[in-house]
């Protein structure tokens, strides 16, 4: 048996499904699985007897981003009841998680971290690079390199800019899993043609140069049947919101519930993801996952582990490539049936629940 500790949410929701799933999946194995979870916040420690193993789960002191002195002292003193073998860090929480406990076992714990955001998108966001941005750069490099003893990247985009960005090298590539929530496709009306956005609204995600092209596309073709549909929030909100109150056929949803994702997703026959920079975007997963075909920039990581006109169109992050890419659509909407049922397929055979689960136990069983 092994002690295995993480350091994510507890969640169903989106993708940190992957580490709830992984840390059930690593008890029923036979391990002890301590989950340390930031949201949801459990004021109480559970412990779960799964198979021969056991999983604990408990959260940090402090409902804020555990970077504290408290977290620091708390999380050492979780670190000598536990005596973990391996630790596995996402997100807020594994600097501390994950540095602890390597100096705490004198380099012996197998420390693994995960590499979600490009560091290309993040400088694409920020728009310039502050003093205050190099100092992180730095440190995180300085964390990966004598911290972490292996970094997990959910593409090899995110492995080449983790090898650009910092000179680290020891990564594998584990595709992000998203959980079947599937359960039936909605009959849609082919008039109009509906294509839909959902995501952040900042620069990095491509969402302005989305509106731009469409409405330079809606003004070539007058009869186009196509529709816009954008969902999500963030830095560009209230641009977006101004531009597209004059563009005829763009529809701006908001934010939407997690619960309402789903349905949003299944009633659109395409799902556009236009970002200039991007690692394996959860949406992209999400419809697949709900069998509808997407329309993606090549300048995402999931991009290269789909193939043109079989579950996606493919294009260039740029409005003359998005104007080729609706007439595209457009001309080619009979392929759309097969094309949901192919996103479906790769998503089962490549970003199931259960492909992620038995290929991260191989580094740690």
């Amino acid at each position: 048996m092994k002690t295995i500790i993480i350091a994510h949410n507890y969640s169903q929701i989106s993708f940190a499904a992957m580490s709830y799933h992984l840390a059930n999946h690593l008890a029923n194995m036979g391990n002890r699985v301590l989950f340390i979870s930031h949201h949801p916040h459990f004021l109480e420690k559970k412990s779960l007897k799964i198979n021969t193993g056991e999983l604990i789960i408990c959260s940090w002191p402090t409902t804020k981003r555990p970077t504290s002195l408290q977290d620091f002292f708390w999380f050492s003193m979780i670190y000598f009841k536990y005596k973990p073998h391996v630790v596995i860090g996402h997100f807020v929480g594994s600097n501390i998680a994950v540095s602890v406990s390597k100096i705490l076992s004198f380099g012996k714990v197998k420390t693994i971290e995960y590499y979600h955001t490009l560091s290309t998108q993040i400088l694409e966001d920020l728009n310039k690079l502050t003093f205050k941005q190099r100092f992180f750069f730095i440190r995180k490099k300085i964390f990966y390199k004598f911290f972490c003893d292996l970094m997990i990247c959910p593409s090899e985009m995110a492995k080449d800019d983790l090898k650009s960005f910092f000179g680290i090298t020891k990564s594998l590539v584990i595709l992000n899993p998203m959980l079947d929530r599937f359960k039936n496709k909605t009959n849609i009306a082919k008039n109009p043609i509906v294509i839909s956005y959902l995501g952040r609204l900042d620069s990095s995600k491509g969402v302005m140069e989305l509106v731009h092209a469409f409405e330079t596309y809606k003004k070539k073709f007058k009869d186009s049947k196509m529709v816009l549909n954008i969902a999500g929030t963030g830095s560009q909100q209230q641009k977006i919101i101004e531009v597209v109150n004059d563009i005829k056929d763009i529809n701006y949803r908001g934010g939407l519930p997690y619960d309402n994702i789903d349905a949003y997703l299944n009633e659109s026959h395409f799902v556009i993801i236009p970002s200039k920079f991007d690692n394996l975007p959860t949406v992209g997963l999400e419809a697949m996952m709900n069998q509808t075909p997407l329309l993606i920039s090549n300048a995402t990581g999931l991009s290269h582990y789909l193939t043109d006109e079989k579950e996606c169109f493919k294009f260039e992050p740029n409005i003359d490539s998005m104007v080729e890419l609706f007439e595209k659509v457009e001309h080619s909407f009979n392929l759309q049936t097969q094309m949901g049922i192919d996103a479906r397929l790769t998503y089962f055979n490549k970003f199931s629940m259960k492909n992620y689960c038995d290929n991260f136990s191989k580094i740690i069983c």
